[in-house]
């Protein structure tokens, strides 16, 4: 049988526990024995398999293969409109802060929650699984490197673990470990304007002066640190010492990296990674004129 005759009867296959096992083995077995397999027949292979580990209960494995469909067929609605629906839910946290951090930073993360401990201020420390993890209980190992050059990757996966497990109608203000609380009640009252008006807003990033050796002496690579950033510049975007995204935006970043994963492409700035996602999404920044503006500052 030819490749669209072994697959057509695959597809038509119903799902059963007589079919499950079957079904994914003959997915497996296209993919080995056929080296070129068209977008529209691999993204139903994939679709295929999701259908099977959610009728199994497997959540993971099954969102696992809803994504590969996504960035296989990215325009298709229904599949974007499947994710929406298999991690729907809804939170009484209207807002959370994400300390964005590593094990080599652990102590600057430990110090900057302790600080939101006081407040009262829900909020959570990322690092990457590839470095053991923070020794803190709201500590959230992601899966992606905890190198500076991962830092795109693993902010990504923090925002998909929070639409996904947190949910949909949850906004982040995004922090490095670097950044101090000053004036709590500031930041409480700005994050719930800023969740009322469901945006993107930050201080202004730099534009066409961009430093595109900004990497160098950071990354884990050593040959990143040798080689110059190489992405255009589409807009000015929300430096990444701290920026929020509503729930809207945040949705929309999610929903666009999961569906064009070459974004992450030589990319090595989180912050310009979000903003460019959303340029394709139409989503204007709403620049502040400092840190403060959040009740945030600077630190060392």
């Amino acid at each position: 049988m030819t490749f669209n005759q072994r697959a057509t009867t695959l597809l038509q296959l119903p799902l059963s526990p007589l079919t499950w096992d079957g079904i994914l083995k003959e997915c497996d077995r296209l993919e080995t024995e056929f080296l070129q397999i068209p977008s529209a027949y691999k993204w139903a292979l994939d679709y295929k398999r999701f259908q099977v580990e959610q009728a199994r209960g497997n959540n993971s494995a099954s969102l696992a293969w809803l994504k590969s469909a996504m960035a296989t067929m990215p325009y298709n609605g229904d599949i974007i409109g499947d994710y929406k629906n298999a991690v729907q839910k809804e939170s009484g946290v209207k807002s959370i802060v994400m300390i964005v951090s590593s094990k080599k930073h652990e102590a600057k993360a430990l110090r900057l929650a302790a600080q939101f401990d006081n407040a009262n201020i829900e909020y959570m420390i990322v690092s990457g699984a590839d470095t053991p993890s923070i020794k803190h209980v709201r500590g959230l190992q992601v899966d992606a490197s905890d190198s500076y050059e991962g830092t795109p990757r693993k902010v990504a996966a923090a925002l998909t673990w929070v639409y996904e497990n947190i949910g949909s109608n949850v906004g982040v203000l995004k922090v490095e470990d670097r950044m101090v609380l000053r004036e709590p009640d500031k930041l409480r009252h700005s994050l719930a304007v800023l969740a009322q008006e469901n945006g993107y807003a930050g201080v202004r990033s730099a534009n066409l002066d961009h430093d595109r050796c900004r990497h160098w002496g950071e990354c884990k690579d050593p040959v990143l640190n040798r080689r110059v950033y190489g992405k255009p510049v589409l807009r000015p975007w929300a430096n990444g010492s701290a920026y929020y995204l509503g729930a809207g935006p945040l949705e929309k970043v999610v929903l666009a990296l999961i569906r064009f994963p070459g974004l992450f492409d030589g990319e090595y700035y989180e912050d310009k990674l979000v903003g460019d996602a959303l340029v394709f999404e139409g989503v204007e920044p709403k620049f502040v004129n400092s840190y403060a503006d959040f009740g945030l500052i600077e630190g060392a």
